[in-house]
């Protein structure tokens, strides 16, 4: 039998700054486990996908800004149920302020964790293309 494509937890521990402890806590409480091998009694490996470790990546940087993980079982929940997400941390594009986890999807950034599924932000300025639009306009008038 050949192991299937992936990332033995050491190798997890290096790439997304989580240590063998929490990835295994993670695991055994249904948070983040691993989709290509999970660990079946003790002794046993678990080897994570890169999809996998983009979620634990995206985790502990909400962790780092001070999300606790009562929230960020609470944000997976929620966007799983509203979006249809199977692995929305590594799905979706999040922000956070350290209190609350906004999901931006285009131009729209909504709630996930304080009052889910409402609308923040209706759009976002592109300031690049806001400056570059006016660097075009001032050209124009100035050979008009």
């Amino acid at each position: 039998m050949t192991r299937p494509e992936g990332f033995p937890t050491a190798q997890v521990e290096r790439l997304t700054g989580i240590n063998a402890k929490t990835l295994h806590f993670w695991d055994r409480s249904g948070f983040l486990s691993p989709s290509l091998v999970q660990a079946h009694g003790t002794g046993s490996r678990r080897v994570y996908s890169f999809r996998d470790l983009v979620a634990l990546r995206v985790a502990a940087q909400l962790r780092d800004a001070g999300i606790s993980l009562q929230s960020l079982r609470k944000v997976v929940a929620v966007l799983r149920d509203m979006c249809s997400l199977e692995n929305p941390l590594a799905e979706t594009y999040l922000i956070t302020n350290g209190h609350d986890v906004f999901e931006k999807r285009g131009d729209e950034v909504m709630s996930v964790l304080r009052q889910p599924g409402q609308s923040v932000f209706s759009f976002v300025i592109d300031l690049t293309r806001t400056v570059e639009q006016l660097q075009a306009d001032i050209r124009q008038t100035q050979t008009a």
